[in-house]
């Protein structure tokens, strides 16, 4: 998955629409961020260092080529250390190195501090989720505030978010047609009251790319 293609037009434009379609059906307020990664994985860089280093060692011991002794000493430190670096060139031998729960955790965490961090939590009726996606870990996270946690049906959430998750190898494009799929239940969840209004920004928050406003403070239809 490419991030310029998860976020190419037609994924903005899936966005945009299951927005607001979630947001006209019911009090739902949807936000979505997408993160080029959760965490750094160094532990990927120094592994493939160490493995580039020890095999820069053993050429210089073993082949038939003579080497100097500050060349021996010296050169496979400089492999490991290039190595290292290209792996961050490389996301998705990070995510290959790094156990899936690992993957997991680091972007749960993120989307927590991310819901936090934009406000979705101060809703009125409590009825903000987050959707999270980080694109170097090729997973989502859905994060509900207290008041659609507590409406929604047992489950629920982790079915919906599975088939997002389902979709992420599909692109952005293929996300947002799932997420529109989701009104019915949040509309079920948290049906929309005659005041409501729509109290955050439907703004796609990325570090991908300059994406542009979806549309700001309206009144919902």
């Amino acid at each position: 998955m490419v991030s310029v293609q998860f976020l190419d037009d037609d994924a903005r434009n899936a966005l945009a629409r299951a927005i607001a379609e979630i947001e006209a059906r019911s009090a739902v307020e949807v936000v979505v961020a997408v993160r080029r990664a959760s965490g750094t994985y160094r532990h990927a860089n120094v592994l493939v260092g160490v493995i580039a280093a020890f095999a820069g060692l053993a050429v210089t011991l073993f082949a038939e080529h003579s080497f100097a002794l500050t060349a021996i000493l010296v050169d496979p430190f400089v492999v490991g250390l290039l190595a290292g670096l290209v792996v961050e060139k490389l996301p998705q031998l990070k995510r290959w190195l790094t156990p899936r729960n690992v993957l997991k955790e680091h972007v749960r965490r993120a989307a927590r501090a991310t819901f936090v961090e934009r406000g979705v939590h101060a809703t009125t009726r409590r009825s903000g989720v987050l959707v999270y996606v980080s694109w170097l870990e090729q997973e989502l996270a859905l994060v509900p505030d207290l008041g659609l946690a507590a409406t929604l049906e047992p489950g629920a959430l982790d079915q919906a978010e599975a088939a997002l998750i389902a979709q992420l190898p599909f692109g952005g494009a293929a996300v947002g047609s799932a997420l529109e799929q989701l009104a019915a239940m949040m509309s079920a969840a948290m049906p929309q009251g005659d005041h409501d209004v729509n109290e955050l920004p439907d703004a796609i928050d990325s570090d991908l790319g300059a994406l542009g406003a979806l549309g700001g403070k309206r009144r919902r239809r």
